[in-house]
Formats: C-alpha cells, structure tokens, sequence
C-alpha cells in the first residue's frame, strides 16, 4: 500500500511540475544579452521587428521569422532615440536631447532621417495625422503628415504609452496611472481603466488589450470592447516588461532590465486561467464567496497568492487545508495564484 501511495505522490509531483512548465514555456525569449542598451519599444514591417537602443543611440531591426534571428543597424543617432513607430513605409523615430521625432523612408536605399517634429514620444497614426505624447511637456500634439502644420491635441496630460483601434487614440498616463481614450473625430477623453501599476506598453486587437506594468513585472490583458479583466502573466522579478505589439498571435515585448525582448502566444492558447481550470482539474468554489474559498484539486497546496486586479500582491499566505478565508478583502474582483497558475474569483 505504501509502494501505491508512493507512486500517486510522485505521479502528482510530474504532473504539477508539468503544468508549471508549460505556463513558463508560454514566454520565449527572442534576443538576450541587452542588459546595458535601454530597450524601451517596438515596433514592426514586414517580417522585421524594429527597437530602440536609448544607451547606444541606435536603431535596430531582425528578422522575426527567423529561428536564431540576426540583428542589423538601422541608424546611428547622435541623440538617445526612446520611441519607434512604423506606418506604410516611414519609420519614425522619437529622440531626446534634444526632443525631436525624425522619419526614415523604409523603401530607400539607405535610411536617412528627415526632422518632423521639435516634440518626441509614443506615436500613433490615425489617417493623415501622425499623434505624438511628450511626458515632459504634459501634451499630446499631431502633425499634418500630408501639410505638416503641427497643432496640440490636449494639454495637462503626461502620456507614456500609445495604441490605437477603431481610429481611437488610447494612451496611458503614468502620472495619474490610468488608460484614457480619445476620440480624434469628436474630441471627446474618455477615462478606461484606473489604478494600474506603471503601465508602460499597451497594445490592442479585435479580442484583447494588453498591459505591460513594469513596476509589477506583469502582463495584465482586458477584454475589448469592454475592458474586463482577463487574466495576467506574472514574469520574473526586475523584468520591467516595456513596448509590446502584436503580430498575428503572438504579443512581443521588451524586457529593458533582463535586457531581452521575448514573445508569448495569445488569445487561442495564452490564457492561464483557462489553461489551469480546464487541465489540471482545479475547481475554486464557491465563486463569487464572501468568506471561505475551497479549492478542489488532485494535490495539496503549500501556499497561495491573492493579486488585485492592478496586479499589487494582497496576500501571501500558507494554505490551511485548500481553503483560503477572504472574509478580511473588500468587495471585488481577485486573481488567485497556486503555483505559478492564476484563477480569478469575486469575493461579494
């Protein structure tokens, strides 16, 4: 009988440490070993991936359809270039010291830059006009791509990061840490999310939004239109996750402090939550709960985690027979982590 007990034990261990793989294997690193060179942004055409060196004062692109991709230089600037957007054929570029947004024609020979604009931040582009952010002057403005007449668009607002969708502008503001969406053709500001944790990439497509919080080292994706929480991926501590965009159903990012930029699979296969209820059998019970959770699963828990929906830890905790009180957290919605899996739950 011990010999049987044994061999469950252990038939349980693989299957836990199986599964805990599995949701690290989700992230790839793509390059590494840019510890040192300010990665801060992405962006993409064709088959390239082009990024910033803040420290190097350079552009780069690779290949990202390559196994073991080769990284090539764009353009050596003298200033430290922070932001890059493609559109068409242009790359613009975001610099500072001094604030200046330039362009480069992709389809040229060689990428010589053009000045555009004496103001230099996220980019988005939305019709004829390119929107550029600038944190240090709390303003967003847009350029004419077709005149060039530069005017401001809203004031009093310190922008970090940039997407569009549906001909809406969305921006984060680290200083007030909320997503706001604007309105080009009404003008209208719209506040959608509160409380986030040093948002500092944002991307959208027709399923999902995407937050990179650095100072949480997580990825954080809503629904989209209606921007409910979804679920998150925790990453290893100091990653400082950054620019992120999507290209077909993989999400790339920065990761400025590990120095690296890496990917993850989306929608179809990205979802712990889903991943963690529907293969390993664990069932949370009762959803929503007002004191006690109990969770149902083929192995015993040590420990447990509970995450705002900001993703700020709340409690880390032993767990005491696979239950969990909750009667001392507010009303709200919760993400519980076990093992590296997360599962959301209300407490009301």
């Amino acid at each position: 009988m011990s010999n049987l007990i044994l061999t469950i034990m252990k038939t349980k261990l693989l299957l836990l440490l199986l599964l805990t793989n599995f949701v690290y294997s989700q992230v790839t690193d793509v390059l590494t070993n840019y510890n040192s060179a300010g990665l801060s942004n992405l962006t993409y055409k064709d088959n390239f991936i082009y990024f910033n060196s803040y420290v190097e004062k350079k552009i780069y692109r690779f290949d990202y359809t390559e196994p073991n991709p080769t990284v090539e230089l764009v353009h050596q600037f003298s200033e430290n270039p922070n932001f890059v957007f493609v559109k068409n054929d242009i790359l613009f570029v975001g610099v500072e010291n001094p604030y200046r947004t330039y362009k480069i024609n992709l389809s040229s020979d060689n990428f010589f830059t053009t000045p555009l604009a004496d103001v230099a931040g996220p980019m988005v582009q939305i019709n004829d006009d390119l929107y550029i952010g600038q944190y240090a002057a709390s303003k967003i403005i847009k350029v004419n791509l077709v005149t060039l007449q530069q005017s401001d668009v809203l004031l009093g607002y310190k922008p970090n990061f940039f997407t569009s969708y549906d001909n809406k502008l969305f921006f984060t503001s680290n200083y007030t840490n909320a997503l706001y969406k604007y309105d080009a053709s009404t003008g209208n500001l719209d506040t959608v999310l509160n409380n986030l944790n040093y948002a500092s990439g944002i991307v959208m497509n027709d399923a999902s939004l995407y937050i990179c919080e650095s100072s949480a080292s997580s990825i954080s994706w809503y629904t989209n239109p209606d921007f409910q929480f979804e679920s998150m991926v925790q990453l290893p501590a100091n990653s400082w996750p950054n620019g992120s965009i999507i290209i077909n159903n993989e999400l790339f990012f920065v990761q400025t402090i590990a120095g690296k930029i890496s990917k993850m699979t989306i929608n179809s296969t990205l979802s712990t939550t889903s991943f963690a209820n529907h293969e390993s059998k664990i069932i949370i019970y009762p959803n929503p709960s007002s004191d006690i959770l109990k969770i149902e699963s083929l192995y015993a828990f040590d420990t447990y985690q509970i995450y705002d929906i900001q993703g700020k830890l709340i409690e880390n905790k032993a767990m005491n027979n696979n239950s969990i009180n909750i009667s001392n957290l507010s009303k709200g919605k919760y993400i519980l982590a076990l093992d590296k899996m997360r599962h959301s739950f209300i407490k009301n």
